[in-house]
């Protein structure tokens, strides 16, 4: 029994011998630019200054960062200097870094961008990583005409892998340590850029309503002005779709599109109708063709622009 018990204390105290063997390395960041923002290249470009601060004198990160989240990265100015009883490492970073724009909302869309750092050298067993906070923040001096900072956060994170990489001391896993900054930005000008996107669809759809001012005897002509307004919906929606990228679920743009289709189509079937009426020769129909006519403007125009509005500030307020 004693040997059991001494056994157990023998374990808990290696194992804390273990934890107390642990290096830690304060890590910060200081964004000096974000800019490049491509939505169809699924990417942006940052430049920041990166640091480490650590004790532990034979740790050496020169070539061992890795920008986990990026498509290329090139660091420059590597410095290492000796203050007190910290080492102080610091280099320089310009990265082209992937991310996912969610445009379901454009053009009141916020995007959360990250800079992912990881030790592509020490994993969680040897170091550990703490985010100095303090000192890690964004450029006060970003100016972008088209987005704007709405928040900025960097916290410590690990990252497990399915995978020992071949290293004979682990197996199954592996953990690093790292660090992640998360900017949030949200753009400017929103409702503006919204008019000049959709100009095309509104007037497409005034276009189609133009046709219940048109007496029934000029059929061509409100067949010509319906087909009118849907060529003039789909070149606008091809210049949308030029600037944001259509993706695999609805977007508010697609939305607004989509409801102009079907409001000419609509105003199609009630021309159709009208027109049979019309040519009836009945004078009751003749009249009823006239009073669907007017009244359909009003009806269509009003649920055009409900609908319309609620989609809009649906949008606007999701964020």
């Amino acid at each position: 029994m004693i040997n059991r018990i001494l056994i157990v204390i023998a374990i808990l105290f290696s194992s804390s011998d273990l934890n107390a063997q642990k290096d830690t390395c304060r890590a910060g960041i200081y964004v000096n630019a974000i800019y490049d923002f491509k939505i169809d290249d699924k990417s942006y470009m940052a430049d920041f200054w990166l640091w480490l601060n650590y004790t532990n004198d034979s740790l050496q990160f020169e070539n061992a960062i890795e920008i986990t989240n990026s498509k290329s990265a090139d660091f420059s100015h590597y410095t290492k200097e000796k203050v007190g009883k910290w080492n102080w490492v610091a280099e320089k970073c310009r990265a082209q870094l992937i991310h996912q724009w969610d445009v379901s909302n454009f053009p009141f869309d916020k995007q959360h961008l990250g800079i992912e750092i990881e030790d592509a050298q020490n994993d969680t067993a040897s170091l550990v990583y703490m985010a100095d906070k303090v000192n890690s923040r964004i450029d006060n001096k970003f100016n972008s005409g088209e987005w704007c900072i709405d928040s900025f956060t960097f916290v410590e994170t690990t990252k497990s892998y399915n995978t020992t990489y071949g290293n004979p001391g682990l197996t199954g896993n592996s953990t690093y340590p790292g660090v992640r900054a998360e900017i949030v930005i949200r753009r400017n000008g929103s409702w503006l850029k919204l008019m000049k996107m959709l100009t095309g669809a509104y007037v497409a759809f005034l276009i189609s309503c133009i046709v219940f001012f048109i007496s029934s005897e000029n059929q061509d002509s409100r067949f010509g002005l319906c087909v009118g307004g849907v060529f003039a919906a789909i070149g606008n929606k091809y210049i949308v779709e030029s600037i944001v990228p259509s993706t695999t679920s609805n977007t508010l743009m697609d939305n607004v599109h989509t409801l102009t289709f079907i409001f000419i189509l609509l105003i199609i079937i009630t021309i159709t109708f009208t027109l049979r009426l019309f040519e009836s020769g009945d004078e009751k129909k003749m009249q009823l063709s006239h009073k669907i006519d007017r009244r359909a403007f009003y009806w269509f125009g009003a649920l055009y622009i409900l609908i319309n509005c609620a989609l809009v500030i649906s949008a606007a307020n999701s964020n």
